[in-house]
């Protein structure tokens, strides 16, 4: 499809917008993601077991982080924020990492070579 800023309504595949140099899938005329010499754009809601960065920083431009299922979070929904659901606690020291938690009443950190304590206000 040469010359198009957009696919046929009905097309279901691969096209190259040469206009915008970019490829793009599509699925019934609608644009499912894209691929340019930047970054590749996901127009659809994804879904993934795991995400990994092999180099460089996984970056999270808008919205939360959200860990978990979150039902109901605040009467006024944050945003920038990493939200965490109440979840199983770690036991014991690890050895070469840290992390952050929360359980229904604290937000809580392990750090290496220690163990899970609340984070103080």
């Amino acid at each position: 499809m040469p010359y198009r800023t957009a696919a046929f309504p009905r097309h279901k595949g691969w096209w190259h917008d040469q206009i915008n140099g970019r490829i793009v899938a599509v699925y019934n005329g609608t644009e499912i993601f894209d691929f340019d010499g930047n970054d590749m754009v996901v127009a659809q809601a994804v879904s993934t077991t795991t995400i990994t960065a092999a180099t460089g920083d996984i970056n999270i431009t808008a919205g939360n982080v959200r860990l978990g299922t979150i039902s109901a979070f605040a009467t006024t929904q944050p945003t920038a924020w990493v939200v965490c659901r109440s979840a199983t606690q770690p036991a014991g020291a690890i050895t070469t990492a840290g992390g952050i938690g929360a359980n229904d009443t604290t937000v809580q950190k392990i750090i290496a070579a220690g163990t899970i304590n609340n984070v103080e206000t």
